[in-house]
């Protein structure tokens, strides 16, 4: 019953507009005054606030975001996606096979649904509209398309869901790297399909000398991609220490092409200390309330639940599934992650589930819930891109891409091994 007032007490201060990572340390608290008493609470709140940020993975996270702000104002998306456009803009359905390939390719680099989607979109949604592709299905396109950001490593995800487990980030970020591609194959060939019927095809004609010169132009901003792969894979250098170098890279590449000077570093740095504080402090929070819902063993009846009631893998993985399609409409990913993990993930190791594997099942549902209307965040930032946008036109868009995302869940459940095949040769 009081984990249940508790719950509660952390919707409704959502719903008053308290932070995300400030109501689950407020709703913490409380739960631990109520149980604990004010002595033991000053005690233990410090310890638990320095514990849940002190984890060598989690300096990826500042990193990572980083990064991707470098590629962003670095003007290094830009030449991506004049190479994109270049190879394979004059086809039917050029912009979308693009707008897919741009969102797999950046969420490689970025590691950010979010991101993803703001520079994908502002980039392919005024060409797109110019030549008159349907208002719905771009914003429906771009907003799933953003999604592969938390899938394709570098995910924020995964390193947040490795952290809590201490499941090796590297084997998810190379556990994710198959179903990132499926999925980004799936909404590259329902934008074909989509664009063939529609008959959209652009203007833009190319040569090959001018393909393999924005080629040149791009080489050294897509080299971070397999540089990072490789040296994960390999094991030349942690996920971690992947995303310091990667930073590193990025910065150089922007500097030497003359496109970051002093002060876009300054703004860079800036978007990422904001972004990283609002991610760390909810972990914060999460952790600070995981602990009193663990005090009050919510996990150890959840677990003794489902061993009373024989409860299958299939069974526990369905309704793990609507759980988070279900908080999704109102909570965004990093929320769900960081506290539905240490909820979950007794019950996963008691079921012999796969950890990886959950852990990528974990991410996909996810990435529904950043396209599940009424609040996934991949929607409002899409809406924002457009001055005359409707968010009706956003929500109607994304519906195909939501059955596809669930596709590939099934698609998962019954195929294993596209998760865990690559983890695999890693341990070989």
């Amino acid at each position: 019953m009081t984990t249940l007032f508790l719950f509660l007490f952390f919707i409704i201060l959502l719903l008053v507009g308290v932070p995300v990572g400030f109501s689950l340390a407020i709703a913490g608290t409380v739960g631990m005054l109520f149980t604990m008493g004010i002595a033991k609470v000053f005690a233990t709140l410090p310890t638990l606030m320095h514990g849940s940020l002190n984890n060598f993975v989690l300096i990826a996270i500042p990193l990572y975001v980083l990064m991707g702000n470098i590629i962003i104002h670095g003007k290094l998306s830009d030449e991506i996606y004049d190479t994109l456009n270049e190879f394979v803009g004059h086809l039917h359905g050029g912009l979308a096979i693009i707008t897919v390939l741009f969102c797999t390719i950046f969420a490689a680099i970025s590691g950010s649904s979010v991101a993803t989607a703001a520079t994908v979109g502002m980039i392919v949604l005024p060409e797109m509209l110019r030549l008159k592709y349907k208002r719905d299905f771009i914003f429906g396109l771009t907003a799933a398309g953003g999604t592969l950001g938390i899938m394709i490593p570098p995910s924020l995800n995964m390193i947040i869901y490795g952290a809590l487990t201490e499941v090796s980030v590297g084997k998810l970020f190379i556990a994710g790297v198959i179903p990132g591609l499926i999925l980004g194959g799936l909404f590259m060939l329902y934008a074909v399909i989509y664009s063939r019927i529609k008959g959209y095809k652009s203007e833009y004609r190319s040569s090959w000398r001018r393909r393999l010169i924005s080629l040149k132009n791009s080489f050294f901003s897509l080299l971070v991609i397999p540089a990072i792969m490789v040296g994960i894979y390999t094991g030349i250098f942690t996920p971690t220490e992947a995303a310091g170098v990667g930073a590193v890279y990025v910065l150089i590449v922007a500097v030497l092409k003359k496109k970051f000077g002093w002060q876009t570093f300054y703004v860079t740095l800036i978007e990422t200390l904001k972004t990283s504080c609002m991610v760390l402090m909810i972990i914060v929070g999460a952790i600070i309330f995981g602990y009193i819902v663990t005090v009050l063993q919510f996990p150890q009846q959840v677990v003794a639940f489902i061993v009373e009631h024989n409860v299958t893998p299939l069974q526990f993985v369905v309704g793990t599934f609507f759980l988070i399609l279900f908080l999704g409409c109102f909570v965004e990913c990093v929320t769900i992650m960081v506290i539905m993990t240490p909820l979950l993930y007794p019950i996963v190791l008691n079921l012999n589930i796969d950890p990886i594997w959950f852990g990528v099942f974990l991410t996909v549902t996810m990435e529904l819930a950043l396209v599940t209307p009424p609040v996934g965040l991949n929607l409002f930032v899409i809406n924002t891109i457009v001055a005359d946008s409707k968010l009706e036109e956003v929500y109607k868009g994304v519906w195909p891409f939501i059955a596809i995302m669930v596709l590939s869940v099934v698609i998962f459940y019954l195929l294993p091994d596209t998760a865990t095949w690559l983890p695999g040769l890693m341990e070989k």
